[in-house]
């Protein structure tokens, strides 16, 4: 079993576990993020509100995950990044968290577009994801908020899935948070099987370390190890680009102990 809200010995990878309170399921996450090949800054941002971190609210609301990328702007993009990351953590504050979850994403990142065009004069993009249990219908349910390049994926026990779809041609982004008005922002939902798990992934990530071609499964490693996977891939790989990603899988509190390898 993974420790709750720690990092591996020797490791900058961010690990958690059990969602206490949760009456089915858990979640095992892991977070690792780091600068491209020759950058002395990482201008990508990761929120890792998972169970057992600081910034998780109570189980009951669910666990919020986010990789932000700053587009390089002698700074603002990662200025921008932060800003937009502070605004996501608001929703684990706000009292409508339960019964607003995908509406209070679209909304922290429009806030943040505002915010970073009026006054950082910044971009990036991000993506957010919020995980929770049903109760009601005995199943975990995620929702997600998506703009520019960074992406969400699913492995559904057969292959991975692109979920949401790039707003960019070529290096260039269609839509940032930071743009200016009229930001879109693009939201989905889905349920969440066990044994089912999440990526999300910088463009530093999946451009040079696509997870269908390093973790391909059959059998899949621990949620720790796909992480340090993917990162180390696309660095292996030559990526200038900041390389962040999170992995989530999802288990029944009756499972046996996720295999580190």
């Amino acid at each position: 079993m993974l420790p709750t809200a720690g990092h591996r010995k020797g490791s900058p990878i961010r690990i958690s576990g059990e969602s206490n309170g949760w009456k089915r399921f858990r979640l095992d996450c892991a977070a690792l993020t780091a600068p491209g090949i020759g950058r002395n800054r990482n201008e990508d941002h990761v929120i890792f509100a998972a169970p057992g971190d600081p910034q998780a609210e109570e189980a009951g609301a669910g666990y919020l995950f986010a990789v932000i990328d700053g587009v390089s702007q002698g700074g603002r993009g990662r200025n921008a990044a932060r800003e937009t990351g502070t605004s996501l953590l608001e929703i684990l504050d706000d009292p409508r968290r339960t019964e607003l979850r995908p509406d209070l994403m679209l909304h922290r990142l429009q806030d943040a577009n505002d915010r970073c065009h009026s006054l950082i004069h910044g971009m990036c993009a991000a993506t957010a994801l919020w995980v929770w249990e049903e109760p009601e219908t005995a199943s975990l349910a995620v929702a997600w908020a998506h703009v520019g390049d960074t992406r969400l994926y699913v492995h559904d026990g057969s292959r991975w899935k692109l979920l949401t779809r790039d707003h960019a041609r070529g290096p260039i982004l269609d839509r940032a948070v930071g743009q200016g008005p009229g930001l879109v922002v693009a939201t989905g939902q889905r349920s969440l099987r066990p044994g089912e798990r999440l990526a999300l992934l910088s463009d530093g990530v999946w451009k040079t370390a696509p997870p269908a071609g390093v973790v391909p499964g059959n059998p899949f490693p621990g949620t720790a190890e796909i992480v340090r996977r993917l990162v180390g891939h696309a660095r292996l790989n030559g990526s200038r680009d900041d390389t962040s990603a999170i992995v989530i899988t999802a288990r029944t509190l009756d499972a046996g102990p996720e295999p580190e390898h």
